[in-house]
């Protein structure tokens, strides 16, 4: 191989290895992704009706939002920790009544958290219906009647739960 070609082929990696080092530095949690609840589940994307939805990321506290342009501060989670981001409504459409897409937030609704039968700590939702807690990584039971659930918190990660507190029974 002659020296010309040695030598382009040497500036060729040092070019092209930054670049794609960089490129793999980029990891896809490095960005914030959109839940929005759409009567029986989180689905990607944010809400197109204007209502409340779910920003999360990776190791960082999700917020509730309206607008998807709207600012988002990140907080760290703390280590070991793990969040429950959820919703409380009401079902007031599906099955027989429709495609099960109808719902009203319950606002306002103090929500028990415990573990082992021992009370740790009370949320109360926001006025869409909806809340965001930061656990030590575990098993919790979440709600008070109506409104339970059993959830398994995994650290650095964000689950997401519909707690469901009742159907509006029309035929």
């Amino acid at each position: 191989m002659s020296k010309t070609a040695l030598f382009f082929l040497i500036l060729l990696i040092c070019v092209t290895l930054p670049v794609a080092s960089s490129a793999a530095g980029k990891r896809q949690t490095d960005t914030w992704n959109f839940y929005h609840f759409d009567g029986t589940a989180f689905i990607p994307g944010p809400s197109v009706d204007g209502s409340a939805f779910v920003a999360v990321r990776e190791h960082i506290q999700p917020v509730v939002l309206t607008a998807p342009t709207t600012p988002i501060e990140q907080s760290s989670l703390p280590d070991g920790a793990g969040v429950i981001a959820g919703i409380c409504y009401m079902q007031s459409s599906g099955g027989k009544l429709g495609n099960g897409s109808g719902f009203r937030p319950y606002p306002r609704v103090p929500l028990l958290i415990s573990s082992g039968g021992k009370e740790l700590v009370t949320v109360q939702t926001d006025d869409s219906g909806y809340f965001v807690v930061v656990l030590p990584a575990g098993t919790y039971a979440v709600g008070t009647a109506p409104f339970t659930a059993q959830i398994t918190v995994e650290r650095g990660i964000t689950t997401l739960v519909p707690l469901r507190g009742g159907k509006r029974m029309v035929d």
